[in-house]
């Protein structure tokens, strides 16, 4: 009789666990990455060693079930140089198909600035160059849940910035 028992149990949980495999193995083959794109940038607060600026980054969700966004971070380079990074954890949800706009507030040191203003100084003096617009990539991790399951998602974008 012990040995039934312990068979039903072993048959039980291997059953439990095959089924929880496929389960997971279901949700992870249909979920498409979101897309983070750059949306708006603003001068926040200027400090003696730090700028904070107001970066607005849309998240695109293509998929039919909402994204429970759980927080995010992103770092921000300009013409290749490290400019500022940041994080936002607030909680919110993006609708199927749908997006959302998300506050990040970022922090660039002054040194980062000054050696981003260097090198566009350098680039301007070329012949070939001019300062119509500069280059940007943004690149980070987002937090998403669905369900009991949570994974951090890793994003990159790039586009250039109009200065006129």
């Amino acid at each position: 009789m012990k040995k039934s028992v312990i068979r039903q149990y072993t048959s039980m949980i291997t059953v439990f666990g095959l089924l929880l495999l496929s389960g997971c193995a279901g949700l992870t083959s249909s979920f498409e990455k979101p897309k983070v794109n750059l949306a708006d940038i603003q001068v926040r607060e200027i400090k003696t060693l730090e700028t904070a600026f107001l970066v607005q980054l849309r998240i695109m969700n293509p998929n039919e079930t909402p994204l429970e966004i759980q927080g995010l971070s992103c770092d921000v380079e300009l013409d290749g140089r490290q400019f500022a990074s940041g994080l936002q954890g607030e909680q919110l949800t993006v609708p199927p198909y749908g997006t959302a706009l998300v506050p990040v507030d970022v922090y660039a040191s002054m040194l980062d600035m000054v050696s981003s203003v260097i090198g566009l100084i350098q680039t301007a003096g070329k012949p070939e160059s001019q300062l119509d617009s500069i280059k940007y990539r943004l690149t980070g991790r987002v937090r998403v849940s669905s369900g009991s399951f949570t994974r951090s998602i890793p994003f990159e974008s790039e586009g250039e910035l109009n200065l006129k």
